[in-house]
């Protein structure tokens, strides 16, 4: 199995890609034969599928449709280990995908977690302010969203909820942390729009938290309904609330923890943990430069087979090692969700 001490001895985006690929590689196709082993669904896709091929390259492993985990509920631990259950966001009807955690899985995800945050933020000691109501936040625990602050409230040392029960700003919160400039804000895209930076915008509200740190992800298609721009956003929170050091990162629940963080310069970045392909139409691996389907690859996931995932996403892997932020490895664009009809037709993988 998988050497997970060795790992946290790397630096998170220290690694050239040419020294990441051959670790990476040898990893993670540890990881496809643990869950060939202790999973039967995946074992069966696996031999299925991936036969005939080759595998030399990490192009080459066995990897499974972001759709199947809405389909099976997959696990590769003994029925009597403790599991807890996750569910992904999805519109009213839709089948929601199932991720199976025991602890041990958590427990990385939550080391991982802690060190690509680290790495931006360089502090031991973290105060997180959640954008979420604290009151209804155990209608989340099973959720995308859940799995999330569950996440953050893990790495922090301190932790308070900015909402209340009706989503309205709690003023008496965030007066009190108004001269604490040294801490994190971390929410949903889109309900720090709706719920928190609008309604300061509304009252005219500024504060002057100009050390601290906003990370946030998922929601952006809501702000793309109201024809707001990622520039237009992070320019009003700047203004309302006086932090520039603003985060966005890329994720799922079916790879939580894994999150491709968002450089200074617009690009996100795979950590040593995780990493990424872009195949087009036929499955085959594009170009630099070329637009096609996300595949995302995590160390991860052993509770279940959620290691080497073909996503629903557009994107296009823009060059490696020489992003102008510093990090190593490669660095990426993402481009929205893909046509329902080439959903579909991926989706028979």
């Amino acid at each position: 199995m998988i050497n997970y001490n060795d790992l946290f001895q790397k630096k998170v985006f220290g690694i050239s890609q040419i020294e990441k690929e051959k670790y990476f590689f040898e990893n993670i196709k540890k990881l496809s034969n643990y869950h060939k082993k202790n999973c039967k669904e995946f074992n069966l896709i696996a031999n299925s599928l991936f036969l005939k091929k080759k595998q030399k390259l990490l192009e080459d492993l066995p990897f499974l449709h972001v759709n199947v985990f809405k389909d099976r509920n997959l696990v590769s631990v003994e029925k009597e280990i403790k599991i807890k259950t996750y569910n992904s966001s999805g519109t009213s009807g839709a089948n929601l995908s199932k991720i199976n955690l025991d602890r041990y899985t958590s427990l990385l995800q939550s080391r991982t977690l802690n060190q690509i945050i680290m790495s931006v933020i360089k502090k031991k000691r973290k105060k997180i302010y959640f954008v979420e109501s604290k009151k209804n936040i155990h209608k989340l625990d099973n959720t995308a969203r859940g799995a999330a602050i569950n996440g953050f409230r893990q790495i922090a040392d301190f932790s308070e909820f900015l909402l209340d029960s009706n989503y309205k700003i709690n003023y008496k919160i965030l007066d009190k942390i108004e001269d604490d400039n040294n801490f994190i804000f971390f929410g949903f895209t889109s309900l720090i729009w709706e719920k928190f930076l609008y309604e300061l915008i509304k009252k005219n509200k500024k504060y002057n938290f100009k050390n601290s740190f906003i990370f946030h992800g998922g929601g952006w298609k809501k702000l793309e309904n109201i024809k707001l721009k990622k520039k237009r956003f992070y320019y009003l929170l700047n203004k309302h609330l006086g932090i520039n050091k603003i985060y966005d990162y890329y994720g799922m629940i079916e790879q939580t923890g894994s999150i491709f963080l968002e450089c200074e310069h617009g690009f996100y970045h795979p950590s040593i943990f995780s990493e990424i392909l872009i195949r087009n139409n036929n499955l085959e691996t594009c170009k630099i430069g070329e637009i096609g389907i996300i595949q995302v690859c995590s160390l991860l996931p052993v509770s279940y087979p959620g290691h080497n995932i073909l996503t629903e996403d557009m994107g296009a892997i823009i060059g490696m090692d020489n992003c102008k932020c510093g990090r190593n490895g490669k660095f990426f664009k993402v481009y929205g969700r893909l046509p329902r009809a080439e959903i579909r037709g991926c989706s028979n993988v």
